[in-house]
């Protein structure tokens, strides 16, 4: 299935560059998906118009041959002015709120031993973010999330915010943990 906002990120030099790379694969960015549930509504719904956030794509590297851990995500999001904390900067909520949602992505991407995406039996235990530079808007950013460790229930994770040069504008560590019913019946 074609992702509605790959065409606009391929007009953009940088993002192209990205996308061409064919070691990365696009996957739906699950969170922009609305939910009768409600979950994800802040993603979806409010942070999905033309004055927030009308574009995103996330894409992973292929994990290699013989296993199927996606240890890396990231996702494209093209900013409008509507979440701003000041003059054509982005709010440092907002931000917060990007570390967090590529985290969930990633952990989306990755399945348990029952196919089971991960964020659906994992929480956010704790999200420390650095802000390091403004986040100018309009624009377009890259939102990175690796995995740095599984033990036990325990995910540590990192995130960081760039600008189509590479700078780092916010970075975050973060801890996930998987719900123990689940953990207890795998």
């Amino acid at each position: 299935m074609e992702e509605p906002d790959l065409a606009h990120f391929k007009t953009i030099p940088w993002c192209s560059t990205l996308l061409d790379n064919p070691e990365f694969t696009v996957t739906p960015t699950f969170s922009r998906q609305y939910k009768a549930s409600t979950e994800d509504s802040l993603i979806a719904e409010t942070l999905r118009t033309p004055n927030t956030i009308e574009r995103c794509l996330s894409i992973y590297k292929r994990p290699a041959a013989g296993t199927s851990w996606i240890s890396e995500l990231r996702m494209l999001v093209s900013l409008g002015s509507g979440m701003n904390g000041g003059p054509n900067v982005l709010h440092g909520g907002i931000i917060a709120t990007l570390l967090d949602d590529v985290i969930g992505t990633l952990l989306t991407v990755n399945k348990d031993t029952e196919a089971i995406p991960l964020s659906s039996s994992t929480v956010t235990a704790s999200l420390n973010v650095t802000y390091l530079r403004k986040v100018s808007t309009p624009a377009t950013v890259l939102v990175v999330a690796r995995c740095l460790e599984v033990k036990g229930r325990k995910f540590s994770m990192y995130a960081e915010v760039q600008d189509g040069e590479g700078n780092v504008l916010a970075k975050a560590d973060s801890l996930w943990i998987r719900s123990r019913a689940v953990a207890e019946k795998l």
